[in-house]
């Protein structure tokens, strides 16, 4: 009896993966870039291509989407988790240019230190360590020895650097959240961008404000220890943000400060150091900022002092193209004066916006403040009063 052979069934799932397979490499990456980070390192056990291309996948992101994604698949211990981890990287035998990791508040890792170690070894060049567990995390000797690293963030985290550590070779942006700083340290000559927010420990930073820094952008957000006679040597900064608390005001010398920045182009203030003395003339100037065209000021016109100093403040910045006041309208006779005063001496005023508190819960006096502000004379003609 004659049999016949059936004609074998093509596996539509095989020749689907090698039409993928064959695309471009460029495209591939692609894929990869866009799949979960677990399901991307699991394309290692498809064929070669994929395994070299895992290999050559410079970006790892264990971010807060990984962790959803991984835990809720079962209720997976820190230990696990760890693991996966590890093993994602054992796999990944190439470059890694960019690391972020992101450790949650109720799942403490286990290895860090560890993974911290196998990117110091593969020409890591962007690091973003987010710790959220209450207990800051120490990093370890192993980040000091990343020369390629020219990008830096990390969030709650203890930074003490081995002794003789004198900076990385690389470095331009460092951005530091909630930081403990617990040795002498800097960052290196490249620095350009200095963020620090809510860290301690500024006072081991002597060694970054020497005479041949070249920072140019530097935010100082509710830090303690600092040395405002290290900045005789910002002669670079470019943009100057600060934000703390009253003990700023009183410490700072307004003028002595600006004066150590010629190049300033942007300064953001939470409230205005002391610039002036009570019963100075609001003729004063404080030395010209001819550079300066961006001003943001968070302040309160409770005293005379704080009004005469955003005056000085103004006179000496012939060039500012944009100004923003934080306030909060509450129709005060020292705010409504002030207005006056920019409305009066702005000849090339477009427009000013005006917010009011939300403590006005009159209408009645609300329409009074609004009159009032409508009424005022102003040196543009085109000038627009926006309320809102």
């Amino acid at each position: 009896m004659a049999t016949h052979k059936k004609a074998r069934q093509p596996d539509w799932e095989a020749t689907a993966l090698d039409r993928i397979s064959n695309l471009p490499i460029n495209i591939l990456h692609l894929i990869l870039e866009r799949l979960p980070l677990l399901d991307a390192a699991r394309t290692t056990t498809l064929s070669k291509t994929w395994r070299t291309l895992w290999a050559s996948q410079a970006e790892l992101v264990f971010d807060d989407v990984f962790f959803q994604h991984l835990v809720s698949k079962k209720d997976k211990q820190a230990s696990e988790v760890s693991l996966t981890i590890s093993h994602i990287l054992l796999v990944h035998s190439g470059s890694i240019w960019k690391f972020h990791l992101y450790i949650p508040k109720t799942l403490p890792l286990l290895h860090t230190d560890l993974w911290i170690r196998n990117i110091s070894n593969s020409g890591v060049k962007k690091l973003e360590l987010f710790n959220k567990p209450p207990s800051a995390y120490k990093m370890p000797s192993y980040l000091f020895s990343c020369s390629e690293l020219t990008d830096l963030t990390l969030d709650n985290c203890i930074l003490s650097p081995p002794l003789g550590f004198g900076g990385f070779c690389n470095l331009i942006n460092a951005r530091l959240f909630d930081v403990k700083i617990a040795a002498n340290m800097s960052f290196g000559a490249q620095l350009e961008t200095l963020d620090m927010k809510f860290c301690t420990g500024f006072r081991y930073l002597r060694g970054q404000f020497g005479c041949g820094n070249n920072i140019r952008k530097l935010t100082i957000s509710y830090c303690v220890d600092i040395d405002w006679q290290w900045f005789k040597y910002t002669r670079n900064v470019e943009t100057l943000c600060l934000k703390s608390g009253n003990w700023f005001r009183r410490v700072i010398n307004l003028d002595s400060l600006v004066c150590k920045m010629p190049k300033i182009q942007v300064l953001l203030l939470n409230g205005i150091p002391k610039s002036v003395k009570p019963g100075a003339s609001v003729f004063k100037r404080l030395r010209i900022m001819d550079k300066l065209i961006f001003l943001q000021l968070s302040v309160g016109f409770y005293d005379l002092v704080q009004t005469q100093s955003v005056i000085c403040l103004l006179r000496s910045s012939p060039n500012l193209q944009n100004l923003r006041i934080r306030l909060g309208t509450v129709g005060s006779r020292s705010e409504l004066h002030f207005i006056k005063l920019l409305l009066a001496s702005s000849p090339s005023l477009v427009w000013m916006k005006i917010s009011k508190r939300n403590t006005i819960r009159d209408p009645r006096e609300e329409l009074r403040i609004l009159g009032e502000v409508t009424q005022l004379p102003r040196a543009s003609t085109i000038a627009r009063i926006i309320w809102n």
